[in-house]
Parts: C-alpha cells; structure tokens; sequence
C-alpha cells in the first residue's frame, strides 16, 4: 500500500488514511503504537497528506455466532464516527484505493459519499485467511459490486471474490533502484542472514537454527512481540525500522528467511510474499517453508519445527552459487495497471 501511495503521489494530489488504531490495538501490539501522539491530524509525508485515525476503541471479531448483532452495532457506530477530514477526502477523491483488513467495511460510505469515484480494492489477503471479522465479509460481499476494480496481487486469491467479472490479475512490485546502491554492512565479520517483518513469524525457526549452525548470526528486524523469548547469543533481534534501514542487512545476508508459521498458511504467499521478492530482487537465496517454495528460482524449503530440514534448506542456501534474477514488475507498472488493467494483457484471469 506504502509504495502504490508514493507511486500514485508521482501522479497527482494522493491522501493516505489509515483506520483501527485504538487503545485496544496498541494493548494487543499494534506496530503503528509509536505514532500515536501524531494521530487525528494532519501530516505531510513525501508529499502525500497522511492521517492516522486513532480512537479509545475498535470493532473486532467477536467469533461467537450469538455476539453478531453486536459486532454489527459496534462496527456501525464507528463507520459513523469517521473524522470530518478524511470524510471531506472521501467526497473530493477521483479514485479511492480501500486494501483487504478492516477497509472494506466502509465500501458502502465510500459510495454514498461519492457516487463518482471509482473504488479500486487491493486484496492483499483472503478476509478468511487474517481472520477478518464476520461483520467485515458481510459487507464485503453485500458491497462487492460498487468495487469497479478488484487488484488480486496472485491468481490463487481469486476463490475468495464473490466473483471475478472485476478482477486483474497484477502481481506486487518492486522498486529496482534500492538494489543498485552499495551500501555498507551491518554485519562485521559474522557471516549472517536476515528475517524482515512480523506476519506469521515463527519464533521456534531461529530457536532451532541458532543451536545448529553457531557459526552465523541471525538477525530479526521488527518482528514484535512473536521475537520475545529468542535469547541466544547467535540471534539478534532489531526493533522495527524504516524499509530504507532494512536494505543494508538483506544486501549483505547470506541468506534471508521468511519464517512462516505453519498454520494452514494460504498458498497465496508464493506470489504476494514481500520478503521473499525482496531477497529475490538481491540476488541472494532465500530460506522459507516448503508450502512458499512456487517455482522461484534460489528458494529453500523446511517444514517447520523439523530440525533436520531446516538444516538441509540453510546447507543449500550457503551453498548456492547460480545468479538469482527474477522477472519482476517495477511499482510504476504495477500503479499503470491498477489503473488502466484492460490495457495489459498480462492481467487476465
């Protein structure tokens, strides 16, 4: 979403807004905690006017069958409290870009608010797959049709569309540029590997990893609360970062790891996975779980918890000698079909 944004402010007047950050979400470890003294206005960030909604409370996913009716009341009420600013963006956008979580329950604010604009949904996730509560697929699929424009980022997203008379096939992208520099290493003499990020993280990959190989250190960069716990001397975990802060420690890894759990993980990750495009596009051999393996060239699988595989995958990344050179889209061919998604071919279903 954050590089679609900075591709789309290239392009004219661009507005970021960003819902469900509450008391409630930073109890439970909400990654954007620290911004919270800046939220409820407006700010200016490489030229997109950004605004951060934050509330004493959220809707959630209540679970319980016999709580609906009160999901739906709680999820109602704070459709209604939406902020007069962005309310005011809302009515004067050309096109309005709402991403898979919690976004889609205002798809029927959207259109009331603005017959004209055009919604384009970028589905990051299945609503299954993270969760989403029941209320939220409700009005996803009550509201599906007022989307004009359905942006699957992988083809094995599109059994989780009402239907798919709407939707493109348009892969992530990447920004080719980070990858010319030369930046130096964070590292020192330790030969190391890197793990970006906090989605699905399983903490018990470093555990038995470190033990196996004491030679190289492990570094994990903004995993949250799931890196508590990781203790060895081999294994260093790095609070969360800015992207630009990340690219020293992936341009000189050994190896990088997607460390997925293992909990019917949606095959969609192959093809939407931003870790594994990014070691991809480094040129440098990635470690992951055999179910994210696709066909990518210089992938390594294990089955998590397996010692014997994880070893195995992490022998024949350091091993790996071949060039790594992916085919991928840069983020300005991915914002030209999100926009006009007729006019390539390569966007069939």
């Amino acid at each position: 979403m954050h590089f679609i944004t900075a591709e789309m402010a290239k392009r004219g007047k661009t507005r970021f807004f960003s819902v469900g950050l509450s008391r409630l979400s930073e109890h439970r470890g909400d990654t954007r905690a620290d911004l919270a003294p800046r939220a409820n206005r407006v700010e200016y960030v490489d030229g997109v006017e950004c605004f951060l909604w934050r509330t004493s409370w959220h809707p959630f996913n209540m679970r319980r069958p016999a709580l609906a009716p009160v999901e739906e009341s709680l999820f109602w009420l704070y459709r209604r409290l939406i902020p007069r600013i962005p309310r005011q963006w809302l009515r004067e956008a050309d096109m309005v870009f709402i991403e898979s979580g919690m976004a889609p329950v205002f798809i029927e604010d959207v259109r009331k608010l603005n017959p004209a604009a055009r919604i384009i949904y970028l589905a990051s996730d299945d609503l299954d797959v993270i969760d989403a509560a029941g209320t939220i697929k409700r009005r996803f699929r009550a509201n599906f049709d007022s989307i004009d424009t359905v942006r699957l980022p992988s083809r094995l997203l599109q059994d989780g569309m009402p239907h798919n008379r709407t939707s493109y096939f348009i892969p992530h992208g990447i920004d080719r540029t980070i990858a010319q520099n030369d930046y130096p290493t964070p590292y020192g003499n330790r030969r190391s590997c890197v793990s970006v990020g906090s989605m699905l993280f399983d903490a018990s990959f470093f555990t038995i990893a470190s033990s196996l190989f004491p030679d190289i250190d492990f570094h994990v960069i903004g995993a949250g609360k799931a890196a508590n716990g990781l203790s060895a001397g081999n294994i260093i975990v790095h609070e969360e970062m800015p992207f630009a802060q990340t690219l020293p420690y992936v341009q000189h890894a050994a190896f990088g790891v997607a460390p997925y759990l293992d909990r019917q993980t949606p095959r969609y990750l192959i093809d939407t996975s931003l870790k594994l495009r990014q070691f991809g596009m480094f040129g440098i051999p990635a470690v992951c779980p055999e179910f994210a393996l696709g066909d990518q060239e210089g992938r390594y699988g294990y089955r998590p918890g397996v010692p014997e595989t994880i070893r195995d995958a992490i022998d024949k990344a350091l091993a790996h000698r071949a060039p790594i050179r992916p085919h991928m889209l840069g983020w300005d061919e991915v914002v030209d079909r999100i926009i006009a998604p007729k006019a390539y071919a390569d966007t069939s279903l």
